[in-house]
């Protein structure tokens, strides 16, 4: 388990800002970002996590128009190049602008689980990358309420820092979640509390799911944005680890040519990487709410 804390004055305390996404009115991920941010005050100290760790809303489009500002506040780079009209025509994010008369979303069935979680998530991780690019920050780490469970996390949070400065500098988004190696190992070394930390280039095709803990740079928005305007945007973690991360579906000018085997495209548009420590397993209290 944790138990030391991250040593003070070695780079390894939490220095670059981190998003924790969790529903207003939900009791489950109040307990969970509670136990979250004990983690991260026991490992990087309460000054840190006061002046990083920020907690966004989630977004929950089965209640629209009831706060339907924070999906305006996601789709602020679409909205300000695109009409209604326009984004309309684009997959996922005409949700948005298709909605009915009553200001709900229009199809009655995307106001159910699971399709109101799925577009709901798409949207509050849309809401933190425009933030941290609005911030300017250059790194930003994002977590789901949940993301410690052990099911899910596959790095210790005393190495997320170290995970930042260790990266290649050429980054667009790595992973930190349990899931199978999907590429090249690139760089390992040892956090601050000794645990080995290995980060894994990923290029290799995948079926996995879930998003509840990763690592954005500066350059992934500005990316993302340019593909978003064009093309909208899809399930939002298979989108990313099925397809941006690994298809080489875009020519050498960052075009989109297609996502489809032999469809024609040569290259990958984000540069993604996996970390993980294989020896570590989270550790939550009894109560803490399952996902």
């Amino acid at each position: 388990g944790e138990r030391a804390r991250v040593g003070a004055g070695t780079g390894e305390v939490l220095h670059t800002p981190v998003y924790i996404v969790a529903m207003e009115e939900s009791t489950k991920d109040a307990q969970r970002v509670a136990e979250m941010l004990e983690k991260l005050v026991r490992l990087h100290g309460s000054r840190a996590v006061a002046a990083y760790v920020h907690i966004t809303p989630g977004i929950d489009v089965a209640h629209w128009p009831a706060k339907i500002e924070l999906a305006e506040y996601a789709l602020k780079s679409v909205l300000a190049k695109r009409s209604n009209a326009q984004i309309a025509g684009l997959p996922w994010i005409e949700t948005y602008a298709s909605r009915n008369k009553k200001g709900q979303l229009a199809n009655p069935s995307a106001r159910e689980f699971p399709m109101s979680h799925h577009i709901g998530c798409l949207y509050a991780h849309m809401f933190d990358w425009q933030m941290s690019s609005d911030a300017k920050y250059k790194h930003t780490i994002v977590f789901e309420s949940d993301a410690v469970d052990p099911s899910l996390l596959g790095v210790p949070l005393s190495s997320i820092q170290s995970i930042v400065n260790q990266a290649p500098k050429e980054f667009d988004l790595i992973f930190l979640t349990q899931r199978p190696v999907g590429g090249k190992l690139a760089v390992s070394f040892k956090d601050p509390l000794g645990t080995d930390v290995h980060l894994y280039h990923l290029t290799e095709q995948n079926g996995e799911a879930g998003l509840s803990s990763y690592i954005i740079s500066d350059t992934f928005f500005k990316k993302l944005q340019r593909y978003m305007v064009e093309h909208g945007a899809d399930m939002v973690d298979a989108w990313l680890s099925a397809k941006m991360c690994v298809k080489p579906a875009f020519d050498k000018h960052g075009h989109f040519v297609s996502f489809d085997e032999g469809g024609g495209g040569s290259y990958r548009y984000l540069n993604c990487f996996h970390a993980l420590a294989p020896d570590f397993r989270s550790e939550v209290s009894p109560d803490f709410p399952a996902p």
